[in-house]
C-alpha cells in the first residue's frame, strides 16, 4: 500500500460552514477476497459499520465505505494500517483508500445518489424508498432505506440468498434472519408468504433500521418477543446473534455474513434448525466454502445445494 493523501482536521467547517462531524473511508473497485476483508475491517473499526455499494448489471466490483468520527486520529491511524496489511496479504493488493471530509447529514445522504431500482432475479425489484418505480407482472417489490452506515442489500451475497429464496416454497415456512441487517431477507421472505419470521442483529442501530423498513414494506414488527408470543406473530426483531432464537427453532435460518463468523456462529446455527429444515449460509468466498462446509458438517449439517456468483458462494445445508 503506498503512502495515503490525507486532510484532517477537529471541529473542521465545509463550504457551506456546516460543521463536519466525520471522515468517510472508502475503498472502490474491489471484489471477492478484497471486499470481504475490507469489509470486515470496517465493519469492526467503522463507525455504524460498512456501505457496500455495488453497481448493476453484474455486480462485480463494489466500493466499501465507512466513516469515522473525525477527532478520532488513533482509529484512522489504526485503520490504515490494517489497510495496508491487507494489501499486502492480497496477491493484487488494495487500491489506495480514499479520505473525505463529511458531515453526518451528509454521509447519510450523499450515497443515496448511486443507488437505484434493481431486479434481482426472477421477480425481486429492489426499490430504494426515495426512488419511484411501478410494478409489472409479478414483481415482488421490496422498498429499502439502509439508514446510516447500512448498504442497500444489493452485494452479491444478498442476490445469492434472494434467488435462493425464489427457489423455495416459503409460503407458511418460519424463518430465522441472523444479522439481518436493512432488513431486506426477512423481507423477502415475508413478502413470498413466510411466518413467523425473526430478524436479530447485534447492532441495535440495524435492528431499529430493519423495523423502520418492515413497517416501510407493510408489516409490523414486535420487539423480542418470548415463546409465548404466538405463532400469529409475522415479525419480531431482537438485538442478538444466533444463540438469541426466541427459545425455539426455526424450519429457514439464513446467515448472510463473514465466513469466519459463520464458522464461530455455526453451533448455534445448526441448533436453531429443525431436524428436516435448512440453513442459508452466505458471505464467503470460494476459498472459504471448504472451511464451511466443515464447520457445518461438524455439528450435523450437510450440502444440500450450492450457488455462485462470480467468486461468492452460497451454500443451502440440513440437518441430518
Amino acid at each position: 500500500m503506498k503512502a495515503t493523501h490525507f486532510l484532517f482536521c477537529v471541529n473542521c467547517y465545509n463550504e457551506r460552514n456546516v460543521t463536519v462531524d466525520f471522515i468517510e473511508i472508502s475503498v472502490q473497485n474491489i471484489a471477492g477476497e478484497a471486499a470481504e476483508a475490507v469489509s470486515d475491517l470496517f465493519n469492526r473499526y467503522g463507525h455504524g459499520g460498512a456501505v457496500i455499494e455495488a453497481f448493476p448489471p453484474h455486480f462485480d466490483k463494489v466500493t466499501v465505505r465507512t466513516v469515522i468520527p473525525n477527532h478520532d486520529e488513533y482509529r484512522r491511524r489504526e485503520i490504515e494500517a490494517l489497510l495496508a496489511l491487507i494489501g499486502q496479504a492480497l496477491p493484487s493488493g488494495l487500491p489506495e483508500p480514499h479520505f473525505q471530509l463529511v458531515g453526518e447529514s451528509d454521509w447519510a445522504s450523499s450515497w443515496k445518489e448511486h443507488f437505484h431500482v434493481v431486479r434481482i432475479g426472477r421477480r425481486f425489484v429492489i426499490k430504494p424508498s426515495w426512488r419511484d418505480y411501478t410494478p409489472t407482472g409479478d414483481d415482488v417489490v421490496i422498498e429499502i432505506d439502509p439508514g446510516l452506515a447500512f448498504g442497500s442489500g444489493l452485494h452479491p451475497t444478498t442476490q445469492l440468498c434472494l434467488k435462493i429464496f425464489e427457489d423455495m416454497s416459503l409460503a407458511g415456512q418460519s424463518v430465522f434472519d441472523v444479522g439481518t441487517g436493512s432488513g431486506i431477507l426477512a423481507i423477502a421472505a415475508l413478502k413470498l408468504g413466510a411466518g413467523p419470521v425473526r430478524a436479530i442483529d447485534i447492532d441495535d442501530v440495524a435492528v431499529r433500521v430493519a423495523g423502520e423498513n418492515f413497517t416501510r414494506n407493510g408489516f409490523s414488527p414486535l420487539p423480542n418477543l418470548s415463546p409465548q408470543g404466538g405463532e400469529d406473530v409475522t415479525i419480531e426483531t431482537a438485538v442478538g446473534s444466533a444463540a438469541d432464537r426466541g427459545g425455539r427453532q426455526w424450519q429457514i435460518v439464513v446467515a448472510n455474513i463473514l465466513a469466519y463468523i459463520l464458522i464461530q456462529l455455526m453451533v448455534d446455527l445448526a441448533a436453531a434448525v429443525v431436524p428436516g429444515g435448512q440453513l442459508i449460509l452466505s458471505g464467503m468466498i470460494a476459498e472459504q466454502e471448504n472451511e464451511v462446509t466443515a464447520a457445518a458438517q461438524a455439528y450435523g449439517l450437510s450440502v444440500i445445494d450450492r450457488h455462485t456468483e462470480e467468486d461468492w458462494v452460497a451454500l443451502v445445508v440440513g440437518r441430518d
